[in-house]
């Protein structure tokens, strides 16, 4: 008789469940009687007198971009099953290619930034700064960072002709590289030559292996190094996980807010770091191309007063995406919560204006910004 009962009730939840759904879509339907009528009648008159052969696959993927694509979010996008495949790449950062971060500026244009020591792009003597003009001889007039991204890589042993635009000297360059597999280090260490007791970590990106990564450098600074003190160098780190930002800064605070996040429906969550922090004096090196999860990361570190921040000031992006996999094999990367650092200030589009604000002359090998941190931490340490 239990039995019985609970199985009614789960049927009438479902019923209910049911006639809900069929509700909704019968509201889409009459409030959007037009614009359907219209898609259909679209799709009727393409398949039935189009001059082209009709491709019904490439017509629903066409269809779904768009729906995407009318939100008007540059970060919102569909990835069929190509790029799902090289995002996921990017996050486990191993992949065929050449060896370089590419970010795309507010004008459109693609700029190489850091070239990876010892990759193709680095040996064949690509530079900060190239603006991506050409690809296998194709413009890359109108491409989006992740498409021309998607270019560069391919089966090692493959040839890229990378052309740039370099500012120095107002002339194109043209490379033929070799792809190789790029193992993509998201750290790299050293200590400050002149002052022995200052380590340096340069985080060039955020994945799955970041946090990892952070820890056992600093681990190698602190006990074979002896370090008193940590310059982080988050310049040029367009971000990256969402997840490794927060890992990361659970390095250096103790349980204090990294960040909350702030839906549609403006439900709120706040992420805490972990237990347990590295207590070293820190100086946080930011620019305008440090974005997203760098910006959490320096935020983190700046609103609970555990960092200095020297540079200028970066990039803002403060919103947050996420996954969805399709049944196709692509997936939906959609913009779904915005972000706030500690303090609660909303960055997106405004950036975080460093402490001190140091500008370096993109026409001379000093390093200002690097040589105002180095001053802050001697102060701090002796």
């Amino acid at each position: 008789m239990r039995d019985q009962k609970w199985f009614k009730g789960l049927t009438v939840f479902f019923s209910l469940i049911g006639i809900l759904t069929f509700g909704g879509v019968l509201f889409f339907l009459i409030t959007n009687a037009t614009g359907i009528g219209t898609l259909l009648s679209v799709l009727g008159l393409v398949k039935t007198q189009s001059l082209y052969e009709v491709n019904t696959p490439l017509i629903i993927g066409g269809a779904t971009a768009g729906i995407v694509e009318s939100l008007d979010d540059p970060y919102s996008r569909y990835l069929d099953r190509e790029d799902w495949q090289e995002l996921k790449v990017q996050l486990e950062a191993q992949f065929g290619g050449i060896g370089v971060y590419v970010l795309q500026d507010e004008a459109g244009r693609l700029e190489i930034i850091s070239p990876i020591k010892g990759t193709p792009a680095f040996k064949a003597g690509v530079k900060h700064g190239d603006v991506v003009t050409r690809l296998n001889g194709e413009s890359v007039m109108g491409m989006t960072q992740d498409e021309a991204v998607h270019l560069m890589r391919g089966e090692p042993g493959t040839q890229l002709v990378l052309t740039v635009y370099r500012e120095s000297d107002g002339k194109e360059h043209e490379f033929k590289i070799i792809r190789e597999i790029i193992n993509v280090p998201s750290v790299e260490d050293e200590v400050i030559e002149s002052v022995p007791e200052i380590g340096y970590i340069q985080l060039n990106q955020f994945h799955n292996r970041s946090a990892e990564e952070m820890a056992a450098s600093l681990e190698q600074l602190l006990n074979d190094k002896h370090i008193q003190g940590l310059i982080l160098d988050l310049r040029n780190n367009g971000g990256g996980g969402f997840e490794a930002s927060i890992a990361i800064a659970s390095i250096f605070l103790d349980g204090e807010e990294v960040v909350s996040v702030v839906d549609a429906e403006k439900n709120k969550t706040v992420h805490r770091a972990s237990k347990g922090s590295i207590d070293i004096p820190l100086v946080v090196l930011v620019n305008g191309n440090s974005a997203s999860a760098s910006e959490i990361l320096a935020g983190a570190l700046r609103d609970n007063g555990r960092a200095i921040l020297v540079g200028e000031k970066t990039y803002g992006k403060g919103l947050v995406q996420t996954i969805f996999p399709l049944r196709d094999g692509g997936a939906l990367k959609l913009t779904t919560q915005k972000y706030f650092t500690p303090d609660g200030t909303d960055i997106n589009e405004i950036g975080i204006t460093p402490e001190y604000v140091v500008e370096n002359d993109p026409k001379s090998d000093e390093d200002l910004q690097l040589q105002k941190a180095i001053s802050l931490m001697k102060a701090e340490i002796f």
